[in-house]
């Protein structure tokens, strides 16, 4: 079941976990909400726990873009001194 909340769509789902328990929670994917940033996906159980979650990407956007620079940055300069090796 597709939901909306300040303009984000998430979804809710259910399903049967590996030792037969029913299992709920909800699930957003939302291009416009984590561009910028690496996540591209995330989930919650609750839908008060989702809204907590989609507030926090919206009210701190620009925080999170930050923060994914910074990231990027450092993980950058790490590749360059030390390369992929050992790495896979």
């Amino acid at each position: 079941m597709n939901m909306n909340y300040r303009n984000t769509e998430y979804s809710y789902h259910e399903w049967i976990t590996f030792d037969g328990n029913k299992a709920t929670g909800y699930h957003c994917e939302d291009k416009e909400l984590l561009k910028g940033i690496n996540t591209t996906s995330f989930g919650a159980q609750t839908r008060a726990e989702m809204h907590s979650k989609i507030d926090h990407y919206i009210d701190n956007r620009q925080e999170n873009i930050e923060q994914q620079k910074q990231y990027d940055r450092a993980e950058a300069e790490y590749y360059e001194k030390y390369g992929t090796v050992g790495e896979f």
